[in-house]
This record gives structure tokens, sequence and C-alpha cells, in this order.
């Protein structure tokens, strides 16, 4: 589950790069910007995803989800740093509030996690995946909303 929460979010980032195609200077250097800081949380997520196995007891799961915390919160401080093109701010600041967003699901996730109940550690988890999942939408939602502005 943490894998595919994890590959979710470099899947939605990486499809704003997907279709941005030819543009002026500002909006190429900012598809750039883009893609330096989503393959800087891919790399970040491939190197996680090796220490996730199906035998990890609930405090190497909590030290995932924060190294994961940790990688995403590297992300939105890189995509803060990013000057969008004129236009784009509103669409930019969403984007990363969502993304930051993801950071706070995995945070409280953790945090929940924190007992030794299974049943709280499975409700726990199912937040998380329904957190992911309303995040997701939220980005795709943005993503698209970006690409049609760059597109158009």
């Amino acid at each position: 589950m943490r894998a595919r929460a994890a590959t979710l979010l470099v899947l939605l980032v990486a499809a704003v790069l997907a279709s941005c195609g030819g543009g002026d200077s500002e909006r190429s250097d900012y598809v750039g910007a883009l893609n330096k800081a989503q393959n800087g949380l891919a790399q970040r997520f491939t190197q996680l995803q090796a220490k996730i196995t199906a035998t990890s007891s609930a405090a190497q799961d909590r030290a995932t989800l924060k190294a994961y915390e940790g990688a995403v919160g590297t992300t939105v401080k890189d995509l803060r740093a990013i000057e969008p093109p004129e236009g784009f701010d509103e669409l930019h600041q969403r984007f990363v509030g969502e993304v930051a967003d993801y950071g706070d699901a995995l945070r409280k996730a953790r945090a929940e996690l924190d007992g030794d109940d299974p049943q709280e550690i499975l409700a726990a988890q199912g937040r998380l995946r329904t957190a992911v999942q309303q995040t997701g939408v939220k980005l795709n939602a943005t993503i698209k909303a970006i690409n049609d502005k760059l597109q158009g």
C-alpha cells in the first residue's frame, strides 16, 4: 500500500510533464523545474521502496512513512522555490498545497500507527489509502488545469 501511495504521487507529477510541448522559454523553464523536482522525488521514493517488506514491523512502517514524509517535504520545498510563468501562480500554489497535503496524510498515518492494536492499525491504513486517493483526485484536477493552460 505504501509503495502504491508513493508511486501515485510520482505518476501524477510526471503527468504534468507528459503533455507539455513547446512554448516560450518561461514555460519551458517551468516544466524543467517541475521535472527536476519530480525526478528527485522519484529517486527518493525508489530508494525507500526497497525498505518495504511484507514482514516489516509497525515501528519499521512508521520509520518508512517518516522517510516518505521527508521526501515529500523536500519536494514541497523544491516546488515552492519554482517561479511559475505569469498567470500560473494560483495553479502552482494549489499544486504545491496538494503535494503538501500528501505529506500531511503520511504524517497523520504515521502517528496513528503508533499502537499495537491490529484493528487500529488497519483502520489507520484505510484512512491513509482514502487520503491518498483524495489527494490523487485533487492533484489530477490541478495537473489537468496546468496542462490545459500550458497548451492553451
